[in-house]
Order: structure tokens, then C-alpha cells, then sequence
């Protein structure tokens, strides 16, 4: 006598799995009822490394987007794609697979690589960026929901650009983690944050900062007086020569 179970059951039984990755694998080539709820822990967390030809592998593997489990991600870290060659230069016909993004991080990627990723989920509410520019906030504002922003050891070239300011800007409400290394950075930074239309409403703000860059993450921190409920900051003493070097 055959005992079937309910599809509910067995997707319950999988998801107890969630931390089995070699368990996982196996189910999902067991029936293909299986497979969607085996993918939606597989691809969960999903990494690509330009510099270790992940991307290619990832559209050679799943070359149908109406068959891609990329959908099923929600944390997404995309790392060395320092410019937007001929060999990424259609990202943004595959990226738009992952339309259930929820944290997204960009790891040393260059400014001109990030234009594929504006408004790549309207579901991001965290977003993670290292080794980045001021172009950043281009892509902040694509964004409606996100909450949570964190910016680490940006380019330390001053940001002399104008910058249009958009007409609308996302919620901002939960936290705010600078890492710049770099007073010029730092200050164009805040200004862009503090231009933002739709105001800041950060409930925890965690900083590290120069001495000489006091003043503007005082306006930073009094932007958010309203919502704050955590601050946490770091002041290092500058060093001249870092932005003075002699000849």
C-alpha cells in the first residue's frame, strides 16, 4: 500500500533541510515536485565573482530566464566587476532574473558597472557596497524600500561632479554603516545623503570617521535626531600627509 503525502508536508520536510546543502541536491533530482522548494534554499544566497567567470557559468547553466531559480534569491553579492566591458555589457538582460532581491551587496565594482543594477528588485531593503564611488546614490535611489545602507572604503577621489538630484528617494529608516576612509569622500557622501528629498529616518547609526570630518557627521547624526534610537561612532585623528603627500 502506497502512502503519498501531502505537498505541504513534503515541502515542510525540505525546508527543515534548509542548512543541508548536499541533502538538498539530492532532492531536488528526485521529483521534479520537489524542485522548487529545493531551489528556494539552494539559490537563496547566491555569490558571482566576475573575475572567476561566475557570471558565464551562471547564463550558460541557466540560459532560459523562464527557468532560471534565480528568482528564488534573496540575498544576492555581486564582486569584482570593475568596468563595463564587451563581456558584461548585456548583464542587464540576465540581472533582471533576480527580481526578488532582498539584501544585495557590490564588492569592488566600478561606477559605469552598477548602471544594469538600477531598480534590479523592488523588493531591496539592504544594500551593502564596497570600494565604491559617489555613483552610488544613483543606484540608492532606484531602490523605493530600502532601509538599510551600508558603505565601506570608497574611492578616495574628491567628488567635484554636480549631481542631479532626484525627485524621490527611498524609506532610509534602519541603519546607516559608513567605513570612508577618506575626508574628501566622507564629506561628499553626507551632502548627498542630506540632499536626499525624502529626508533621512535612520534608527541606527554606526560611524567611523576623521576628526576633520566632525562637523559633517554632526549634521549627519542631527538629520536623524528625530528617529534615532542607536549611535555608534568612531573618530581616528588624520594625518596630513595622507591628503597632503610631499613632492
Amino acid at each position: 500500500m502506497s502512502c503519498v503525502l501531502p505537498p505541504e508536508i513534503l515541502d515542510l520536510i525540505i525546508d527543515h533541510l534548509h542548512d543541508e546543502q548536499a541533502v538538498l541536491k539530492a532532492c531536488c533530482i528526485v521529483s521534479k515536485s520537489w524542485v522548487p522548494c529545493t531551489r528556494s534554499h539552494l539559490f537563496a544566497h547566491v555569490e558571482l565573482n566576475a573575475s572567476k567567470s561566475h557570471m558565464d557559468l551562471w547564463k550558460k547553466t541557466f540560459p532560459d530566464p523562464s527557468n532560471s531559480p534565480a528568482h528564488y534569491t534573496s540575498t544576492l553579492c555581486i564582486s569584482d566587476l570593475p568596468t563595463l566591458t564587451i563581456t558584461n555589457i548585456y548583464v542587464g538582460s540576465w540581472i533582471r532574473t533576480f527580481r526578488n532581491v532582498v539584501h544585495l551587496e557590490f564588492l569592488y565594482v566600478g561606477p559605469e558597472a552598477l548602471i544594469p543594477f538600477y531598480g534590479l528588485s523592488p523588493a531591496v531593503r539592504s544594500l551593502r557596497m564596497a570600494h565604491s564611488t559617489a555613483e552610488v546614490f544613483d543606484l540608492i535611489c532606484s531602490f523605493p524600500l530600502l532601509e538599510d545602507l551600508e558603505l565601506i572604503t570608497p574611492s578616495s577621489e574628491s567628488d567635484t561632479d554636480s549631481w542631479n538630484i532626484p525627485s524621490t528617494s527611498p524609506k532610509l529608516t534602519g541603519t546607516l554603516d559608513l567605513r570612508l576612509l577618506g575626508a574628501p569622500t566622507m564629506t561628499h557622501i553626507i551632502r548627498r545623503l542630506l540632499d536626499l528629498p525624502g529626508g533621512l529616518h535612520f534608527s541606527k547609526i554606526d560611524v567611523m570617521f576623521f576628526d576633520i570630518e566632525a562637523e559633517s557627521v554632526k549634521d549627519l547624526v542631527l538629520a536623524c535626531s528625530d528617529t534615532l534610537e542607536s549611535l555608534s561612532t568612531l573618530c581616528c585623528p588624520v594625518c596630513a600627509s595622507l591628503f597632503n603627500p610631499c613632492d
